[in-house]
């Protein structure tokens, strides 16, 4: 069980942004910006603006994400995901 205030008070876990689950799910493949890029047929700063939230990241360009990492995109976009009944 996870405590999210054992350290004094107000003290919590902080929530990912899209940026770092935008990053999470690269890494997760183990490719570097460059490489993803070419795998998603983007440049580099698109992938690094989107996981420094530099700029809004393209629904087309979150879907591309979502397919090369087996990420769902519900997850990349907000944080949760309904499991699989």
């Amino acid at each position: 069980m996870i405590k999210a205030a054992e350290e004094g008070a107000g003290a919590a876990i902080p929530a990912f942004t899209m940026g770092d689950r935008l990053r999470k799910a690269r890494e997760k493949t183990g490719m570097t910006t460059r490489d993803f890029a070419l795998e998603l047929g983007v440049s580099q700063s698109t992938i690094t603006n989107a996981e420094n939230e530099r700029s809004k990241t393209r629904r087309i360009t979150l879907l591309m994400w979502s397919q090369v990492t087996g990420v769902p995109v519900e997850w990349l976009e907000t944080g949760e995901c309904q499991e699989n009944a």
